[in-house]
């Protein structure tokens, strides 16, 4: 197989009777046959030479400084040692001498596509590098292998370099223990982190470290990632983004680094595991952590047009039992406070989507995500031109939202907000545009069928057309802002859904709601 090497192991038996020595045979007692993953990056990524990868890696972690606690996770750089060597070891130095029985090695899969996780084949013992061989902890690794999140294929391990060029510095503070490596697939959710991290939970306890491989923005053309260009400052902005982005990882905060990413469309390799680990820790931890480190290669390289940011994380405290998330809450009038953090939250989000900056990170650094924020609600958010440009081409800029309440209002927010600088009425919102626009949330009650027009109240509920598989809605802010009798408010709804204008008339189903409607500023325009 390759990558892999056979290990055998027999015992010679020599018998000693009385003042005779008698040469036993060989004696087969035992054969354990395993498979042994060989280093795939020894000479590429580090020394595949043992006594210079020791010194190296030895010298990274003295230079790395004391810590105040060894840590019982850590998040660390994957790149070559000579760009993240000295990141990764300000993650691994404060492990020296601690007492670890287990490790768990979570990252991303660069050279195979799957859901969830993936172990190593079954037969395979160990992982080894120049320094020696780190065997597999295979009964944790029996017991993952029982659950469907773990079911990726086991040869994603073969090539794959995040894992293993963590090895070395292990091998270095905590010596040769047990090590459970995972590789997560890019097909992953909240929800698959959070059961992904329940299952591991199970496994965690005094003596074990999690360590997460990830590097941070890759920047350049040929990463197909370039929203800062040639800008003079764009170490500078890489290494603010970085910390900013790794802070919310450290806050334990799965929800604000996921959004972070996910909005700004940041090229975090190793976002998906590195969000099992918050969610795992969020659970089944009590303590903190920190940010120890945040450069980028260009300093290394000087060359900024093809540039990576590596950050470390430590997490120092103590694993604990899994505990439950906080309960559904039910959504409620929203106060001063609340509306200012929502219409905050949506031009956040437009922010870090449109500039792929950090504005939505540092939302979620100021704001909890609890009561009616955290309460499931439908939301639309709404663009509205400003100044000359309304005057020159009309209010509505953009108006996209989610009728269900399926999930809570601060993640609906996101959504809606980054859906509606892509209405499709329009052209795509650009990040200049911002300064010159105001934005409108829309808050949902939940729907209800009504049994026909005669049961709506124009100006308070806003209502749902459906005719023959075709839909549209209006919010209810749209009569009183046009002026519209229910008859021309009607026709408008159904030629929106691509119906005749009287189609409403006949055979349609009508669902109307209430809406919690606030803004930076408040016009009439068309919704």
């Amino acid at each position: 197989m390759t990558g892999l090497r056979f290990a055998h192991q027999g015992v010679i038996s020599v018998l000693r009777m009385g003042s005779a020595f008698l040469l036993g045979v060989i004696m087969l007692l035992g054969t354990a046959r395993g498979e042994v993953r060989q280093p795939a990056v020894a000479g590429a990524f580090y020394t595949g030479d043992p006594t210079r990868l020791r010194a190296e890696v030895q010298a990274m972690l003295r230079a790395a400084g004391p810590a105040e606690a060894p840590p019982v996770a850590v998040i660390a750089p994957h790149a070559g040692y000579v760009y993240s060597g000295a990141t990764a070891a300000k993650a691994f130095a404060a492990l020296a001498g601690a007492k670890v029985t287990r490790v768990i090695l979570l990252g991303p899969s660069h050279h195979a596509s799957f859901r969830g996780g993936a172990l190593p084949d079954p037969g395979v013992t160990a992982f080894a590098t120049p320094l020696g061989e780190m065997p597999l902890d295979v009964e944790a690794i029996g017991k993952l292998r029982e659950f469907p999140e773990f079911a990726g294929p086991g040869r994603a391990h073969g090539p794959e370099h995040c894992l293993e060029v963590e090895l070395p510095f292990l091998q270095e503070t905590v010596g040769k223990v047990p090590i459970v490596p995972i590789l997560i697939g890019h097909s992953l959710d909240l929800a698959s982190a959070t059961a992904m991290a329940r299952r591991l939970a199970a496994l965690v306890g005094p003596g074990t470290v999690v360590v997460v491989s990830s590097d941070f923005t890759h920047h350049g053309a040929g990463y197909g990632y370039a929203p800062f260009g040639r800008d003079a400052r764009v170490g500078a902005k890489l290494v603010e983004l970085g910390r900013i982005t790794a802070e919310r990882a450290a806050a334990l905060d799965a929800r604000g680094f996921w959004q972070q990413v996910e909005t700004s469309e940041d090229t975090v390799c190793g976002a998906r595991p590195i969000t099992v680990l918050i969610e795992l820790l969020a659970h089944a931890f009590e303590g903190a952590g920190r940010v120890v480190g945040v450069t980028t290669s260009g300093e290394v390289s000087g060359d900024w047009s093809q540039v990576v940011t590596y950050a470390s994380v430590a997490y120092t405290g103590s694993w604990t039992a899994w505990r439950e998330g906080a309960r559904d809450v039910a959504l409620t009038e929203l106060g001063p406070a609340d509306k200012e953090a929502v219409l905050g939250l949506a031009r956040a989000t437009l922010e870090s989507h449109l500039a792929h900056d950090a504005s939505l990170a540092r939302w979620f650094a100021e704001h909890r995500v609890e009561g009616n924020l955290a309460a499931r609600a439908g939301v639309f958010v709404t663009v509205n031109n400003t100044g000359a440009k309304a005057r020159r081409d009309g209010r509505l800029r953009g108006c996209i939202g989610i009728i269900e309440a399926r999930e809570p209002l601060a993640d609906a927010i996101v959504h809606a907000a980054t859906s509606a600088a892509h209405d499709p009425r329009f052209p795509e919102l650009a990040p200049s545009e911002l300064r010159d626009v105001a934005l409108e949330v829309s808050v949902l009650s939940p729907t209800h069928e009504v049994p026909g027009p005669d049961a709506i109240q124009l100006g308070r509920h806003g209502v749902i057309l459906e005719k023959n598989g075709r839909s549209a809605v209006f919010l209810p802010q749209v009569a009183t802002e046009t002026g519209w009798d229910k008859a021309t408010f009607l026709s408008h709804l159904a030629a929106k859904a691509g119906l005749p204008p009287d189609a409403w008339q006949h055979g349609a189903t009508f669902e109307v709601f209430t809406a919690q409607v606030f803004g930076e500023e408040s016009e009439p325009h068309e919704r």
